[in-house]
């Protein structure tokens, strides 16, 4: 995903501020896509010029004035075709994680204190936060034009997220398990 078409699909539900677009990011995309409320303001600039977006300012009485923003036919159009493009579904990402872990034999004693922290977290994360996304859902499927419709897909890319949790937590369990037997020589796949 690319921020600029994260933007656009929340547009396709109805017009937004940038700060209700940012919420609406806080709440939903920011599961597997983060991005700061400057980013979004910058880059509703970009989707503007582009003509992807447009805006209207709203006069408030005893308030800034607020812009509003909503998705154009050429926006949607973008929108759409970036559906339909083609994507790695596993790619090289950044991840401080596996940096620590890689270069984790200059001490080893830390990269397993590291991980099992992270053990640890994984399922209170997991309690916690599945909850709230499911509130979220719960929340915007009333918003949006077939909200209940929509619901499943968000449903489905929050499992995505709980899924990848889990998986990271077999993970961390294999490599304490591996550190904890062996001098760290030899294969461990």
């Amino acid at each position: 995903m690319s921020l600029p078409h994260g933007l656009l699909g929340l547009l396709r539900y109805h017009d937004s501020t940038g700060y209700e677009l940012a919420k609406k990011f806080e709440d939903s995309l920011n599961n597997f896509w983060h991005a700061q409320a400057s980013q979004i303001y910058r880059e509703l600039n970009r989707l503007e010029e582009k003509g992807f977006v447009a805006s209207t300012s709203v006069v408030q009485q005893g308030k800034p004035n607020k812009r509003v923003y909503s998705i154009t036919d050429a926006g949607r159009e973008e929108f759409m075709q970036w559906t339909v493009t083609p994507a790695a579904l596993i790619k090289n990402r950044q991840s401080p994680l596996l940096l620590y872990t890689f270069f984790g034999a200059s001490d080893p004693d830390v990269a397993t204190r590291r991980l099992k922290a992270l053990r640890e977290s994984i399922p209170r994360v997991i309690a916690e936060q599945v909850p709230l996304f499911q509130d979220a859902i719960d929340e915007y499927k009333t918003q949006v034009p077939n909200g209940d419709k929509e619901a499943v897909f968000w449903q489905m890319a929050v499992l995505y997220v709980k899924m990848e949790a889990e998986g990271l937590l077999q993970w961390a369990e294999k490599c304490i398990e591996i550190l904890e037997k062996s001098d760290g020589r030899g294969d461990v796949l």
